[in-house]
């Protein structure tokens, strides 16, 4: 796959912060987490953490709030293809 058929991005979430999940702006993305712990909420109300170095896809997932429960920001990468084609081998 060609590199400009990806799009990357970093999203950085502050200390105590809280943001509202927004499928298309996750949409198709394969997530790292760089830097901190990530919370994530479900429509349910179950939390679930994930530390500096978890790599995580929200596809499918019912996810409502990201959260920064710490001290330090954490620091989301992120990368998705610019193009929904099937690739051929």
């Amino acid at each position: 796959m060609d590199a400009d058929r990806l799009r990357r991005w970093t999203r950085t979430l502050s200390p105590g912060e809280s943001r509202a999940f927004r499928t298309a702006e996750w949409a198709d993305a394969l997530v790292v987490v760089e830097h901190g712990e990530l919370e994530i909420e479900c429509g349910s109300g179950r939390h679930a953490r994930f530390p500096s170095g978890s790599v995580l896809t929200f596809a499918g997932l019912p996810i409502r709030y990201l959260h920064n429960r710490s001290t330090t920001p954490v620091v989301l990468s992120a990368v998705t293809r610019t193009t929904t084609e099937q690739e051929t081998p």
